[in-house]
């Protein structure tokens, strides 16, 4: 399922389910890197079935997309570019956006610079300012390290949480937290069913479907480290932000932040971490269609 289109001097895959007449949807995902295999398994038919024409994109270099070029170099503009030349070539007049994680920032920016194309704009668990993820999420991943019986590794967590000034990439947060090992990717689940969910929706994944080329968006990773939070009132559409209650990507704070900016919706999806369309896909549809249409 779906097609290899050119888009802005490479080929970019595209995963496009439900009627041609349906309301467009179009799905950023984050990572960054890492491909939208995981959203269209898990709720690409539900949203199709209820009349979405749902397109899920691996952006460039990544998953089935052609592996990046060397020109141009690998920015976020450049994405969103991809993003607008895509609308174009399949013909959409207008779409609502779906931006998860890192792809939510891409989402702000791509509103802010398009937004004659966007009728609406949903920010799902979104990498808005990664201070202040690092902040909120640190913290437990020290009361695992704790847990685990590795003290110095949870006191480095508690003392990047701790940092007077913000953090940004070159201080490699994420390494603090790679001593929980396989337990890592506890802290984007609910609960172990919700993690076990992710991992069978991979395992189901093409054997065309190149995991491997997600680092080739690693550059992009100091960009998530600008704050994106003051943009939002900005926003010259409608928009809604949706997070499962376990998430730890969307800090409390950014939240709260939302909410007094745009005035906007927050859909919360109850024993949902930060994959909450994995988690809990019936739930994610109904409060992306309540929004939508």
């Amino acid at each position: 399922m779906g097609q290899r289109l050119r888009i802005n001097g490479t080929g970019i895959f595209v995963d496009e389910r439900g009627p041609a007449g349906g309301d467009p949807v179009l799905f950023i995902h984050g990572g960054p890197g890492n491909p939208s295999w995981d959203f269209m398994e898990s709720v690409g038919d539900l949203l199709a079935e209820r009349g979405v024409r749902i397109i899920g994109v691996d952006q460039r270099g990544v998953g089935r997309s052609d592996a990046l070029p060397e020109d141009p170099a690998l920015s976020v503009p450049v994405l969103i570019d991809d993003f607008e030349q895509l609308r174009e070539s399949l013909g959409i007049d207008a779409w609502t956006i779906i931006g998860h994680s890192s792809g939510g920032a891409y989402a702000v920016d791509y509103a802010l610079a398009h937004p004659e194309a966007i009728t609406g704009l949903i920010l799902d668990c979104p990498a808005l300012d990664t201070d202040a993820t690092d902040r909120h999420r640190l913290p437990r991943a020290a009361a695992m390290l704790d847990a685990a019986g590795m003290p110095e590794a949870a006191a480095r967590c508690r003392e990047l949480a701790g940092s007077e000034r913000r953090l940004t990439a070159e201080d490699r947060s994420w390494e603090a937290m790679t001593p929980l090992g396989d337990r890592y990717l506890d802290l984007f689940f609910a609960d172990a069913e919700g993690r076990r969910r992710y991992e069978k929706s991979t395992e189901a994944a093409p054997d065309d479907l190149d995991w491997s080329k997600s680092w080739s968006h690693h550059p992009l990773l100091t960009d998530m480290y600008v704050d994106r939070v003051p943009l939002l009132a900005g926003l010259a559409m409608p928009s809604m932000l949706v997070h499962g209650d376990a998430d730890l990507v969307a800090a409390p704070g950014l939240i709260d932040a939302y909410r007094k900016s745009t005035g906007g919706p927050v859909a919360t999806i109850a024993h949902a971490g930060h994959f909450s369309f994995v988690e809990r896909p019936a739930e994610y549809v109904d409060a992306i269609l309540d929004f939508v249409r």
